[in-house]
Formats: C-alpha cells, sequence, structure tokens
C-alpha cells in the first residue's frame, strides 16, 4: 500500500482549519502523532494558524491559489504523507467541470492508496426525499433553487469520485478495497445535530451515500464527521477563550456512533495498514 494520505475537498470544505489545527497539535505534542521531519513549505496555512491563535476565524483560501501541502507524519511507527494538494480548490472544480487531471495530480493519486474527502454538510443548503412523487411533497419553503443547488452538489461530488477512480485505474465491477474512502463531514458544530455522521450523511446527500455504499466494499469506507475549530469565533467571548485555553485545546470528531474525540488527528488512523 502506498505510504500517502490524500485530502480532496471543494472550496470552502474546511481543509485549511484542520490542517492548520492538526499541525499546531502536532507541534504542541497534543497527539502521538509525530513530524518525521521539518514540512518544505507550510506557506498555504501560516496565516490560518496565526489568526487562530489571536482567535480569528481563518480567512476562506482564494480559489486561485492552488498551493501545495504535505505533511510526513509518523502514524504508529509508520511513516506517512498527509497531502493536501489544493487549498483553494480551483483544480478540483476543474478535474468535474472540464474532466482534466494535471501530471501532479495523476502522480498523487498513484501514490495514495488513502483517500480522505471533505465535505461541509451545512453548506448543502436543503434537504429532500428524492422517494417523494411532487415538489409539492417537499420542504421548499427557501424555494426550488435549494432543491436543485442539492443535486447539483451530489452530481459533482459523484463525477468527482468518478473521475478520480477511472484516473487511478480503478474499475467498478468489484468492489473497491483501495483506494479506502474517508468522507469527512466538517464544520459539525454548524449542524446543531445530535444524528450519527452517517445519518447527516444520508438525509443532506442520499445519492452520494448509495454511490459510495454500491461502489466500495463496506470495510473500505466510513463517514465521520469534524469540528477543527469547535465553535464560531464571532464573539469577543469565543476569541478570548481561544486566546486563553489555546487554539490546539479545541476541536473533535464524531465517530460512527455519534461519540465524540478530542483528538482531531486521529483522522489519519482510520484505515491505517497493519
Amino acid at each position: 500500500m502506498n505510504d500517502s494520505i490524500l485530502i480532496i475537498g471543494h472550496p470552502a470544505s474546511g481543509k485549511t482549519t484542520f490542517i492548520a489545527q492538526f499541525l499546531t497539535r502536532i507541534k504542541k505534542r497534543k497527539s502521538d502523532v509525530k513530524l518525521t521531519q521539518i514540512p518544505k513549505d507550510i506557506s498555504a496555512i501560516t496565516d490560518a494558524v496565526k489568526r487562530l491563535s489571536m482567535g480569528e476565524e481563518p480567512l476562506t483560501t482564494s480559489a486561485s491559489e492552488n498551493v501545495e501541502l504535505t505533511l510526513p507524519i509518523e502514524v504508529d511507527g509508520k511513516r506517512i504523507d498527509l497531502v493536501c494538494p489544493d487549498y483553494g480548490g480551483e483544480q478540483v472544480n476543474d478535474i468535474t467541470e472540464l474532466m482534466e487531471l494535471n501530471k501532479s495530480w495523476m502522480s498523487l493519486l498513484n501514490d495514495s492508496d488513502r483517500w480522505m474527502f471533505f465535505i461541509r454538510p451545512h453548506e448543502i443548503m436543503h434537504e429532500y426525499d428524492l422517494s417523494k412523487n411532487s415538489y409539492e411533497e417537499m420542504d421548499i419553503s427557501q424555494g426550488t433553487d435549494l432543491v436543485n443547488a442539492g443535486l447539483s452538489a451530489q452530481s459533482k461530488f459523484i463525477e468527482l469520485l468518478q473521475t478520480l477512480l477511472y484516473a487511478k485505474n480503478k474499475g467498478i465491477k468489484h468492489s473497491i478495497k483501495t483506494p479506502t474512502l474517508l468522507i469527512v463531514q466538517t464544520c459539525w458544530d454548524e449542524m446543531r445535530t445530535e444524528r450519527k455522521p452517517l445519518e447527516v450523511l444520508q438525509n443532506k446527500l442520499p445519492m452520494l451515500l448509495h454511490f459510495v455504499e454500491t461502489v466500495w466494499d463496506k470495510d473500505f469506507f466510513d463517514v465521520l464527521g469534524l469540528s477543527a475549530q469547535e465553535f464560531p469565533l464571532d464573539t469577543d467571548e469565543a476569541k478570548t477563550k481561544y486566546q486563553d485555553e489555546l487554539p490546539e485545546n479545541f476541536g473533535y470528531i464524531v465517530d460512527q456512533d455519534g461519540k465524540r474525540d478530542k483528538d482531531i488527528t486521529k483522522l489519519v488512523k482510520v484505515f491505517l495498514p497493519s
């Protein structure tokens, strides 16, 4: 198995905040995950780390800023590269809109057998039931444009996964075991829900979940929740709390059973080869 984990996500899917918190925790020894060497270039998240330390929200990375970041880490004695190739997300958009993959992406796909797919479910603005017979039976109080937005998002996610699998020369006649797939639903605190991650995905993106369940072996994909920041930094009280208690002490992941774990670095341990 190739020793890298590829983080994939559209713009504003939470990649920057996660990596900033991930790296800060490792540096402050708040995790048993270790850096094996100093990363070559962390410019993509330097501002995010600084802003969090000041109790301020990280800025959304410009869509034109296609920066690749690789963190060489050690997890349970195994050396792995955690790779986020596209902070701005423009390349990810191009993959689905233009059906194009550059040489760098092809290389990264060939070198990775573990994918972390970041989705921000709160941005999928409408929950709907495709079993309904008509729009009238749906809750369309916010307008049918939101229904269309939900359908469009699902199509884009599915098309992206299909394109990446095709580029990696992975057919779907048999259940896929590699690459393993971890769907990470980010900004979980925005959801204000007690539902389990799989239930949220089923309600928000049923077509995507059906695709994944159909294509991947059930033991080689998982669905989790992530709140890398834990709460919005939109009040003076919240900002002061972050400054006083330090950013690396905030954030959590939500497992299959809906249980929270404060160690967000455990995401890299899912599907870790034995």
